[in-house]
Parts: structure tokens; sequence; C-alpha cells
């Protein structure tokens, strides 16, 4: 059980390099808990809000979502891009191949990337 929903705790979305929370905002956490559900398993949070420093460090770009709680990212190989968006987000993505990236960024419709 979490402390934030269902089945996610605060400590999962922590920065990893100071310890810092923003968010996670409710749009997301409805996002993950949808994903989850359709999924029927766990969802792993490698990496859900970032300081402005960790996220430069980690090569994010300035707009991130992970700034302002309103992303998450995930190990790959769990889900495809249309069960992100029928879950509600409005970004998929894969980073680097080995996370991918869900986002509810406000005003925008779903996209997906890959870098």
């Amino acid at each position: 059980m979490g402390d934030l929903s269902p089945h996610f705790s605060r400590w999962e979305f922590d920065c990893s390099h100071c310890g810092a929370l923003v968010g996670p905002d409710r749009e997301l956490m409805s996002v993950l808990e949808n994903l989850r559900n359709q999924l029927g398993r766990e969802l792993v949070i490698v990496s859900g809000y970032r300081c402005p420093e960790y996220n430069a460090r980690v090569g994010g770009i300035r707009s991130s979502q992970h700034l302002h709680g309103r992303a998450a990212d995930i190990p790959r190989g769990l889900f495809r891009a249309h069960q992100a968006r029928d879950a509600g987000a409005h970004g998929c993505g894969m980073r680097g191949g080995w996370v991918i990236h869900v986002d509810v960024t406000p005003g925008r419709r779903f996209f997906t990337f890959a870098e």
C-alpha cells in the first residue's frame, strides 16, 4: 500500500540526488495507477522528481516535466506507448533504450519520442 495512491509511495518519487520532492502531480498518479491496473503488474519508478542540478547531470532538458513532478521513468519492456496513452499520459518515450518516460505535460496532446 502506498501513501500517495493505492500502489505508490512518496519515497519512490524523491530526487535521487538530494532527496527533495515536488509533487508528484495528481494526474500523473492517476496515469500510473491506471497503467498499473491495466497491466496487472507492479511498476517500478526509476526516476520521479529531479532537482535542477540532478536533471542537468543526467542530461534532462531544461523544460523537463520531472522538475515539476509531472513525469516518471519506468523500466522498459513493461508496456507500449498506446497503453500509456490509454491510461491518460500526455507523453511517452524511450530514453537511452533502458527506460520508458511518461508525463502529463499541461495542454499537450499525446506524443511519443525516442532518444
